[in-house]
């Protein structure tokens, strides 16, 4: 009786403060397909390394090039939809030319398909190349305590999971630094210090502008101000290079990640060295039982890299222009739509609950989260963080879907999560592995028929508010004493339904 109470006062607090059933048309999100994608082309029982590079312009037409290790080619004809993607790739080669085409599709951050030519085939699979996180790599830092500065060195390395680690430096005494963290663009971290029969603590906070790093030291004492570069940070980075030959100049694309590792072509490069203006690496490539080694050496000026290319075939001149690629633009809501009022208020799940209902549903970090009013993203943006796995938030308000987005920036998640604003009653569900509630029981009801459309063994999960007719398969009470209301309840269901 007294969890009947609670729920009813609930949902009378939010039907009196919710507004007009309201109805808005938007297509569901297509997948996210942007970024760098390391893909294997399985031909004549050999495969292959490619690299697929795709982005996406304000207006959002996609493009892309086809990165091989003989160079670079631009995609024509490509689209996403319904997961699917297409393309033409066309290469040349002296006078001869030949097209492909492409159709497959992106499922859990993985892209396979055929790539065709008249009635030869090659299977292609590939995974997104994760990107290094700004904070990465090696800082020549600035302490200045009074008039005097004391230089260190500041390394921060990542693990596969994205958790930040750092070292310090210095020949000053020993420092030992814990606690890593980093919101775009603030950087945290704790320092113990031991500098001959002295020992104290103390708390760096900055910020990441460019390839600069400027904060302070706080402790006990007086707060001492602390400043730093990136090395390496003109190199870091995408180039366009052009390699000039007797068949013509070809295209290639070098990537310089904040941690001086990087991509020639769809090779990976452990260690790019830059020493004054001096660049040098080493990449490997293997095609059966053959290895080749690709060794570079060349000159930093601005923003232009010159330099030689040795392989088995020779040397060749290589002329780089760095690119500098503009931000992505916000997704923005065109204001010529009419939006109806939501169907309820935002009240927000508290982070125990958030932090159960994924632990009910059992996410792993294959899945694709959707959240149905979204609220401030705190669901999608928990998943990212805990499980490392991708996320949508939905929300028709404007208001929420802005609060969503800078709680997705400034939690550092926005390669795995997305907001969109749309009218979940609309929305195509089919991608969603776990489904996200926090409606009211009527809404739940009325999202049933989108629900019935879901593959077996999705998991959903509703916070306080069950759905009519279906039987849940699980049923969490967590108990809560500072809530006005009372204790919480979550229902689990698993598709298909079962209808009662």
């Amino acid at each position: 009786m007294k969890q009947q109470t609670r729920c009813q006062k609930r949902v009378l607090v939010l039907v009196f403060v919710s507004l007009f059933t309201w109805l808005s048309t938007v297509q569901a999100a297509a997948p996210r397909i942007t970024g760098d994608w390391q893909i294997q082309v399985e031909r004549e029982g050999q495969s292959m390394p490619t690299l697929l590079s795709l982005t996406q312009d304000d207006s959002g037409q996609l493009s892309g090039k086809w990165i091989s290790v003989w160079g670079a080619s631009d995609l024509s004809d490509l689209t996403c939809t319904d997961n699917t993607v297409r393309f033409t790739r066309t290469s040349r080669f002296r006078d001869q030319e030949s097209t492909r085409t492409f159709v497959g599709q992106i499922k859990k951050g993985t892209l396979s398909g055929v790539i065709s030519r008249d009635t030869q085939e090659s299977r292609v699979t590939g995974q997104r190349v994760q990107m290094v996180r700004r904070p990465v790599g090696t800082w020549a830092m600035q302490v200045k305590v009074g008039d005097q500065e004391y230089p260190g060195t500041l390394r921060i390395s990542s693990d596969q999971a994205g958790q930040l680690t750092g070292t310090w430096e210095s020949q000053w005494g020993e420092h030992q630094i814990t606690d890593v963290t980093f919101k775009n663009p603030d950087l945290t971290f704790k320092r113990h210090s031991k500098i001959q029969d002295r020992e104290w603590d103390s708390v760096f906070t900055g910020q990441i502008k460019n390839h600069s790093l400027i904060g302070t030291f706080t402790s006990d004492q007086d707060p001492i101000p602390a400043q730093g570069n990136r090395v390496g940070g003109g190199l870091v980075g995408r180039w366009d290079l052009k390699i000039p030959s007797d068949s013509g100049d070809r295209t290639q694309i070098l990537r310089v990640y904040p941690d001086l590792s990087g991509l020639y072509g769809p090779l990976h490069i452990d260690r790019i060295a830059l020493e004054g203006d001096r660049v040098t690496f080493k990449a490997m490539a293997a095609f059966g039982d053959r290895n080749f080694e690709y060794s570079f050496k060349g000159t930093l000026n601005g923003k232009t890299l010159t330099g030689e290319l040795t392989d088995t075939r020779g040397s060749q001149t290589i002329e780089g222009q760095k690119i500098l690629l503009k931000p992505a633009k916000k997704a923005t809501v065109s204001n010529k739509k009419t939006f109806r009022p939501p169907d309820v208020i935002f009240v927000p799940t508290p982070q125990q609950v958030v932090d159960r209902m994924l632990e009910l549903a059992e996410v792993k970090k294959d899945d694709l989260v959707y959240d149905l009013g979204c609220g401030d993203g705190r669901i999608v943006v928990t998943a990212a963080q805990k499980y490392g796995c991708r996320g949508i938030g939905f929300d028709i308000a404007a208001k929420r879907v802005q609060e969503s987005l800078a709680n997705v920036a400034s939690h550092d998640v926005g390669n795995l999560v997305r907001i969109e604003r749309a009218d979940i009653f609309t929305l195509d569900l089919r991608p969603a592995d776990v489904i996200t509630l926090y409606l009211l029981p009527s809404l739940n009801v009325k999202l049933i028929p989108q629900l019935d459309k879901l593959r077996p063994g999705v998991r959903i999960v509703s916070h306080d508010f069950d759905m009519k007719g279906v039987k849940p398969d699980k049923i969490v009470t967590i108990e809560d004493t500072e809530d006005e209301y009372g204790d919480h309840t979550i229902y689990l269901w698993t598709t298909p339904l079962n209808k009662e």
